[in-house]
């Protein structure tokens, strides 16, 4: 499997618009400008995402609907996914990826959660990771979905994405 992590993009900071939940924290309009330079990037390379899991926070699941508003061609499904609510473990995650039947995906979610899932896949929580608003990690898990299991092909910026 091919992953695609990819950290969700700018989001309303709380208490802005009275929004004094984290979980109903929308995407500004430079978040959604985001979606559409990861979608674009991501094609530009040559990428073509199967499925995109995303965190049921609102910010995720906005940035997963800008980025499959914005492909072109045949859209990722979207399906929400427990496991990348903050705080989750990693090998319940791996878990359910372990059980996808797709070879192009993707994940959105949070951090500090994303990074250190990525360090876990590839072999060390050591190692320092860090996913900017819309930057995207892609792993290669060729040697399964566990610790150690992939390895880390690049790290992108939204801006080396556009």
């Amino acid at each position: 499997m091919e992953l695609y992590v990819i950290r969700h993009a700018d989001a309303a900071p709380l208490g802005e618009n009275n929004i004094d939940v984290d979980e109903d924290r929308p995407l500004t309009p430079k978040g959604m400008e985001q979606t559409k330079l990861v979608a674009a990037g991501l094609q530009s390379k040559g990428v073509a995402l199967q499925l995109i899991l995303t965190s049921p926070l609102l910010r995720a699941r906005q940035t997963a609907e800008g980025i499959a508003k914005a492909w072109t061609g045949s859209p990722p499904e979207i399906q929400v996914c427990d496991q990348l609510i903050p705080g989750k473990r990693p090998r319940k995650l791996a878990r359910v990826l372990k059980q996808l039947e797709k070879g192009l995906v993707a994940i959105i979610g949070h951090e500090p959660d994303l990074s250190s899932w990525t360090a876990w896949m590839i072999g060390s929580k050591k190692a320092h990771l860090s996913l900017a608003k819309a930057g995207v990690a892609h792993v290669s898990c060729e040697n399964g979905m566990a610790k150690g299991g992939g390895t880390l092909v690049q790290l992108l910026t939204p801006d080396w994405l556009g």
